[in-house]
């Protein structure tokens, strides 16, 4: 059992680096080279903006859901999968934002950075049982795509709050709210589950 779990973790951290460096990051660089996204971002830029948030959620949440669907089978799963795909999946992306960071600044000034990762952790765990969910109660269409909503709108918040003062607080507040809301909704999706782990 502890292989399965370390390889769930291994899978999680793999989907991220997938969907993210491999694949969006690249997709994005390639796009804001051109003149007519530069214009389309100068004109509408909020819009813009909120659109490159939103296409996290549909990378990240999409490969969840592919990882899932092909990678983690059968459907029917323990509680604890979600949970550990998700902790690999965000310990990966918390490590490529902090560790170059981490050679330029001691760690005793990066307190609000640290803070922010953790919660990002939760939340991508959260995510993870979001999108399982679909599959314990075959609606992995509604899951999904609520899923990349959800992620869509936390991210959407940075380039919509970050002209106002105290943008920080005022985004890692949402966000914190947003995760305490979501540690309830998993833990009353537990009865979505198996007992047992026989997945």
């Amino acid at each position: 059992m502890h292989g399965k779990r370390i390889l769930w973790f291994f899978l999680g951290a793999v989907c991220f680096i997938i969907s993210q460096p491999l694949l969006r990051l690249p997709i994005l660089q390639y796009l804001q080279s051109s003149v007519d996204f530069e214009l389309a971002y100068t004109l509408n830029p909020l819009l813009i903006g909120v659109l490159i948030a939103l296409s996290a959620g549909v990378f990240e949440e999409g490969f969840r859901f592919v990882f899932k669907r092909f990678l983690l089978k059968p459907d029917k799963c323990s509680f604890s999968q979600p949970i550990i795909f998700g902790l690999g999946h965000g310990v990966a992306e918390a490590l490529i934002i902090l560790l170059p960071v981490l050679s330029l600044v001691p760690v005793s000034q990066l307190g609000l950075a640290i803070f922010e990762r953790i919660m990002a952790v939760i939340l991508h765990i959260n995510l993870t049982v979001l999108v399982w969910n679909g599959f314990q109660t075959k609606k992995r269409t509604l899951y999904l795509l609520t899923a990349i909503l959800v992620h869509g709108f936390i991210n959407s918040l940075i380039p919509i709050l970050s002209l106002l003062p105290n943008s920080i607080l005022m985004i890692e507040g949402a966000l914190v709210f947003v995760n305490i809301l979501l540690i309830g909704y998993s833990n009353y999706s537990r009865k979505y589950y198996l007992r047992e782990e026989n997945c």
